[in-house]
């Protein structure tokens, strides 16, 4: 690995959230944080289930120097770091016609689990949730505070706008099905 810190490093980073998976509404995040699981977490992107290299034209625009560290629990989507680059940006992409659009999460590795830390202090859920329980949030202030924290903490508006407008409409969309 082209990183600025070896495997064992990155894995303690990664395994210093004492959850493997967190969760927030029906959203949620499961980290690659042992050798085994990280190798895993390649497979699909830069790497067939084999562990051998996808080809150029498996991996659409996939890059080298991504390495997939966490992915969606919801989705399945990729969480990675950018191992060029000296802070070890995190991004997600989405595949759209058979390119993948990257979008960034946090400006570094280390504030991208100060993110998830943050999230963890708040939320009770020990799964993804399909209809809000005792242990969801949907107090507004609550809500608006944890979203600016999150913001500053990534340095990401974009990503985490977007990840609480989710949630939001999880929220609303749940109060509507209540109400019929």
């Amino acid at each position: 690995m082209n990183t600025p810190l070896d495997k064992e490093t990155l894995l303690s980073i990664l395994s210093s959230l004492d959850k493997k998976a967190l969760y927030f509404g029906p959203q949620g995040f499961e980290l690659a944080n042992t050798e085994t699981s990280l190798m895993h977490a390649q497979h699909g992107f830069s790497l067939k289930p084999d562990n051998t290299p996808l080809a150029s034209e498996e991996a659409a625009n996939w890059q080298g120097n991504w390495l997939v560290i966490a992915t969606d629990t919801e989705l399945g989507d990729p969480y990675f770091i950018d191992v060029e680059q000296a802070h070890l940006p995190v991004y997600t992409a989405m595949i759209t016609d058979n390119n993948w659009q990257a979008q960034p999460v946090a400006n570094s590795l280390a504030n991208f689990m100060q993110c998830l830390q943050c999230l963890a202090n708040a939320s009770k859920q020990t799964q993804a949730q399909f209809i809000p329980e005792e242990t969801t949030i949907s107090d507004q202030r609550t809500l608006t505070s944890l979203k600016s924290k999150l913001i500053k903490l990534s340095k990401c508006e974009h990503f985490w706008s977007l990840f609480f407008d989710c949630y939001a409409d999880w929220l609303s969309d749940v109060d509507l099905e209540d109400d019929d």
